[in-house]
């Protein structure tokens, strides 16, 4: 029996499918939930969620939130959520650009939690694109 695995972002459903098994990344490391898997709560960070299907696999980019599985059925609550085709990586690259030039900046007035978190998105979102074949993003070298 697959699970069923819903990502809801925004209010919003993003993906509501089958999969046989699903890979996240989570404030504890990265886990893998197959069919039967116990009842779980945890939370997630940037980075990417896989969901395995025979040969192939759907790829998203999530910037945090939350997974529950329970009675092979995973729900993703996701801060946003990006299926990994449509990621535009030069609106990421520069995302992550400004990111890091606000975290180099290091003055009184940079939120340096929301400057990490954006670079923490940032990050997810090319290595996702990178993953399923988007063009590698360039470093400008400062």
């Amino acid at each position: 029996m697959p699970l069923h695995v819903e990502v809801i972002a925004a209010e919003r459903v993003i993906l509501s499918e089958d999969a046989e098994v699903v890979v996240a990344d989570t404030a504890a490391g990265r886990i893998a939930v197959l069919p039967a898997h116990a009842p779980l709560v945890t939370l997630l960070v940037p980075g990417q969620l896989r969901l395995g299907r025979g040969e192939g696999a759907q790829v998203l980019a999530i910037s945090g939130g939350y997974l529950e599985v329970r009675e092979n059925h995973v729900v993703v609550l996701a801060d946003a959520a990006e299926v990994a085709g449509s990621i535009d990586v030069s609106r990421a690259v520069a995302a992550r650009e400004r990111a890091e030039a606000h975290l180099a900046q290091r003055q009184a007035n940079v939120d340096i939690a929301r400057a990490t978190a954006a670079l923490g998105r940032a990050l997810a979102r090319i290595k996702v694109a990178e993953a399923v074949g988007g063009r590698p993003a360039p470093r400008r070298v400062a």
